[in-house]
């Protein structure tokens, strides 16, 4: 699938040129992740050769995610489990107990304590004089002038 800017495969993106395998079910994860694997490489040096990962020695914190994006994109290996016993003939599902709600929900929206009341700072009498020239206004006569 080449993008409408970069038909027949002039594509730069490494994601447009490679064939994705069959094993996968998230086309847009996998093809994220072979984009960022392949601008994020390491040089001879050991050190992520993109510019963003200046200075990061080996595999650099953007190549780890998109190694493991692309596996979390093909589909887990099947593996069969073991078929669950079969139930004697005539025995009834009971009900599972529920235990009760908690008394007080302590979560997202609820405080565990209730806040502290806010205290202001006491007003600092004449911290600014009043015949100061800087806060005082202009008389209206200057302003009609």
């Amino acid at each position: 699938m080449a993008h409408p800017a970069h038909p027949k495969g002039r594509s730069r993106r490494p994601s447009d040129r490679t064939a994705v395998p069959d094993d996968v079910t998230d086309r847009l994860l996998w093809a994220l992740a072979v984009d960022v694997a392949a601008a994020h490489q390491l040089g001879p040096d050991g050190a992520c050769t993109n510019l963003q990962c200046r200075g990061q020695d080996g595999p650099c914190w953007a190549l780890r995610t998109a190694l493991r994006a692309e596996q979390q994109a093909r589909s887990a290996p099947t593996t069969l489990a073991p078929a669950p016993p079969p139930r004697p003939a005539g025995v009834a599902r009971g009900r599972a107990p529920v235990p009760a709600a908690p008394r007080r929900f302590t979560g997202w929206f609820t405080p565990a304590c209730p806040p502290a009341p806010l205290v202001r700072p006491a007003p600092v009498p004449d911290a600014v004089p009043p015949e100061s020239r800087v806060y005082r206004r202009p008389p209206v006569a200057a302003l009609a002038a």
